[in-house]
């Protein structure tokens, strides 16, 4: 962790510097999940130690070892924040080792933790602006299967202004990411945002729950929904710059990246809430002006808004996915 000693308050590190206050506040939170150890031979709190293990996620820690190792590197000032064991005799904080991290961990309900740590972000970021997104994305934890061979599956709702977890649910074995909508999305408050998700997601069910919760949606739809993929494309005009909505290019790494998007409205269309349905064109230039791919997809929204808002949703979304891809790997 290489840390140093600094101001009371204040730790100070290569990576920056961390207010011990919010620390604390994480610790308080934690303080809310049911200890289910007997009370009497407790040494270490389990407040404490699931607030050093996240610390150690946060600087880089891949496992119990590497978190152990972490947590050791300490300075006395993060672990009194967390409210680490003092020593009775030396009146040190003493951290937890890598066995104590490990067993208290797996003996916590993730679930309670995914609510209340999402509860406690939504807080600290503050509230989201009126038409907000949020993406919804579910991916697999590589490794995470503890040698069942199942890897663990997470559900997340992720603010498109400030790319954090609101909620989270794990998916149960037997079934999908799909079922866990209203798991996931009746522990916040949705009102006037905009729910973003995949081809998995467009169905009657979710659309109508979205819509008398007081959410919008952007739904990319694919060749799974091959009723509703037809009456999106009937309705979309000819792909020509000049029935175009917006287009917008950017320069990377000396290519050129045109997106290009078509709108019409959804009426007629037998899906609850919709407004207008879409296509949206991704071509990729090298840099000697040659097209090296082309990739088209289509959608439907309830949205009214103009074609630059509904694309702009769409990006967004797609990069909380390749986002969320690199750090679950």
């Amino acid at each position: 962790m290489s840390v140093s000693h600094a101001a009371v308050g204040v730790v100070v590190g290569e990576g920056g510097q961390v207010d011990t206050g919010q620390v604390t506040a994480l610790a308080a939170v934690f303080g809310q999940v049911a200890d289910p150890r007997r009370a009497r031979g407790v040494r270490h709190r389990l407040s404490a130690v699931l607030t050093l293990v996240t610390l150690a996620l946060l600087c880089g820690a891949r496992n119990f070892r590497q978190a152990a190792d972490r947590v050791a590197e300490m300075p006395q000032a993060l672990l009194a924040a967390a409210d680490a064991r003092s020593h009775p005799v030396l009146g040190i904080r003493v951290a937890p080792g890598r066995d104590t991290l490990r067993r208290l961990v797996a003996l916590v309900d993730a679930a309670v933790l995914d609510r209340l740590v999402g509860a406690w972000l939504a807080e600290r970021i503050g509230g989201p602006h009126p038409g907000c997104g949020l993406a919804l994305d579910g991916k697999t934890v590589r490794n995470s299967g503890g040698g069942t061979g199942v890897d663990v599956q997470l559900f997340s709702a992720m603010r498109h202004d400030t790319a954090v977890v609101v909620a989270q649910v794990q998916v149960p074995a037997d079934t999908t990411e799909v079922t866990q909508i209203k798991a996931l999305l009746d522990q916040i408050d949705i009102t006037g945002m905009v729910i973003t998700a995949d081809a998995a997601h467009p169905s009657s069910d979710t659309a109508t729950y979205l819509v008398d919760r007081g959410a919008g949606y952007v739904f990319t739809v694919k060749g799974n929904k091959p009723g509703l993929l037809a009456a999106i494309t009937s309705r979309l005009p000819v792909a020509t710059a000049a029935t175009s909505g917006h287009t917008s290019t950017e320069r990377r790494h000396g290519y050129r990246i045109t997106r290009t998007i078509w709108t019409a409205p959804a009426g007629g269309v037998d899906f609850p809430g919709a407004a207008q349905v879409f296509r949206i064109r991704r071509d990729v230039y090298a840099p000697d002006g040659q097209r090296i791919s082309k990739q088209i997809i289509h959608g439907i929204t309830s949205l009214t808004s103009p074609p630059a808002v509904i694309a702009a949703h769409v990006r967004t979304h797609w990069w909380i996915e390749v986002r969320r891809d690199v750090a679950l790997k």
